[in-house]
């Protein structure tokens, strides 16, 4: 009877799913054009953003004659490469200099072009210790000009525009194919993050048939970025370690049709521009608000609180591999007690099972009768308070340890220092999965090993089915997961596992008192 209930319960779901995604074909609303861009307060001679949202200016102040729009610059210093596109003075493409990561799409808009207007020249000048600034200009006055830094990855952005031109700070293409997995557009406050990605705004959501609609740009702020740098395997990317951020003198203009724009000040632009891995000493040093682009999850100051020991271990081993193992003994042995006491818990419920089942049966001939169930679960609380045992006992220690577990996942997920980060052996890259799949297939041993020597009660045919099916479930899924987390979840469960096996050898079954 179970058994076909799961069977009706799966044919049902996959009929659900099959007529859900037939009237979102049928039915789904055609992609909405991009709406015309506010107006800036440039003459009428400007030219409106082009609807791909490339930054070109097919129209000119009289007398200036436009680069081609094919034309680049590029700039390198010791940790960045930058290329702008001359006719708009546009940021196309970061390439951090350490690895060959690429922060954009080839097909990227690019950051800070000026709107409406175009340049006829970029010139190069050199600036002492402060860095070397890259000039854009034309014969109308209008400069746009970016300092780079001979060491570091925070720009300073400066622009004179007499007609009053608009730069063009993040571009909200109107396909998804220029932001194709960057992950989220985002606006800061000392208060928190407000994101959304760019497949919820590029894409009809899954319920758009029965009304909802695609999500828009975040809320404006003086603080702003997004989401940066292609891994080698984008195509499954799912987490981002770098990241583009706006620090802005006041919140810029926001149109869901163009993007993000800031207006200049009296004929003049001034930002600053982050270019670089979301680190907490970086981020901290540009703004301590810019911190919360590191997604810890909702357990955010638990996990922060982790990754600090976890960096203080990595001091003394100097290995984030081993820093990982010897982590998960430090955490391990900090909820040995409670492991201990779940443990125990389980075990006392064995030896109330056999009572357990006897008191069920004498009411089984009720049936479904609600008033013989609530006797029934009243003399199987008597039972227990006689014992002095708590049924919720083995899920108390489990509950608590939640959090830790939840901000562990997100904390292993997220820093940029295991990033490219070696352990031994095959694993060369600790944020990246296992390329053999060893990892996740010894996990998921180690699991079914934990699972089948814990003490279990409740029906053996669903017992059974779970001794297999988590087991599977989580190997299938860690197969995809960072090696890091991975071994981090191997060397638990295999901790846990002597846990169980030197607490099962020394429990000494009590009698009951009925």
């Amino acid at each position: 009877m179970k058994n076909r209930n799961v069977i009706i319960f799966v044919i049902g779901s996959m009929i659900l799913l099959g007529g859900q995604f037939w009237l979102s074909s049928r039915y789904a609303k055609p992609v909405p054009k991009a709406e015309a861009a506010e107006a800036s307060p440039a003459p009428a001679k400007a030219e409106p953003v082009s609807p791909a949202i490339v930054p070109t200016a097919t129209k000119s102040a009289e007398g200036v004659k436009l680069a081609d729009a094919a034309a680049t610059y590029t700039l390198s210093n010791n940790e960045l490469t930058l290329t702008w596109q001359v006719s708009t003075g546009a940021l196309k493409q970061v390439v951090w200099r350490q690895d060959g990561t690429k922060f954009f799409p080839a097909s990227f808009p690019g950051l800070g072009a000026t709107r409406g207007v175009g340049f006829e020249a970029v010139r190069q000048e050199e600036r002492g210790t402060k860095g070397t600034a890259v000039i854009f200009e034309n014969a109308a006055g209008e400069r746009l000009g970016y300092l780079v830094p001979p060491l570091g990855h925070v720009l300073r952005v400066e622009g004179a525009s007499p007609s009053g031109a608009a730069a063009l700070l993040i571009p909200n293409p109107a396909t998804e194919e220029p932001v194709k997995h960057l992950g989220r557009v985002f606006t800061l406050s000392d208060k928190g993050v407000e994101a959304v990605t760019w497949a919820d705004m590029q894409h009809d959501p899954f319920f758009s048939f029965l009304g909802s609609k695609r999500k828009l740009l975040p809320p404006t702020a003086e603080r702003l970025g997004l989401d940066a740098g292609l891994e080698k395997d984008e195509k499954n990317q799912r987490n981002h370690y770098f990241a583009a951020l706006w620090k802005l003198p006041r919140p810029a203009a926001r149109d869901n049709a163009v993007g993000y724009t800031l207006l200049p000040d009296q004929g003049r632009l001034e930002a600053s521009l982050y270019l670089g891995p979301k680190q907490d000493e970086p981020l901290l040093a540009f703004e301590k608000p810019y911190t919360q682009v590191i997604d810890y999850g909702f357990f955010g100051a638990v996990a922060h609180l982790l990754f600090w020991i976890l960096k203080k271990i990595h001091a003394l081993v100097g290995n984030w591999g081993w820093s990982i193992v010897l982590f998960t003994l430090v955490i391990r042995l900090t909820t040995w007690h409670l492991n201990t006491k779940q443990t125990i818990s389980m075990l006392r419920m064995k030896d109330f099972e056999p009572h357990q089942k006897s008191i069920q049966a004498k009411y089984e001939k009720f049936g479904s009768d609600m008033t013989k169930k609530a006797e029934m679960q009243k003399e199987l609380m008597e039972l227990y308070k006689k014992n002095g045992h708590n049924p919720m006992g083995g899920c108390l220690p489990m509950l608590l340890q939640m959090p830790i577990f939840l901000a562990l996942w997100s904390m292993l997920n997220a820093v940029f220092e295991l990033r490219h980060a070696p352990f031994f052996g095959w694993i060369v890259d600790l944020s990246s999965r296992d390329p053999y799949f060893i990892y996740p297939v010894l996990m998921g041993g180690s699991m079914f090993a934990q699972q089948y020597m814990t003490p279990a009660v409740g029906d053996p045919a669903q017992r059974k089915m779970m001794l297999v099916l988590m087991p599977a479930m989580m190997t299938f899924m860690f197969a995809q997961s960072p090696a890091g987390l991975t071994i981090y979840y191997f060397v638990f469960n295999m901790i846990g596992l002597g846990q169980t096996w030197w607490i099962m050898r020394s429990y000494q079954p009590q009698s009951i008192t009925l």
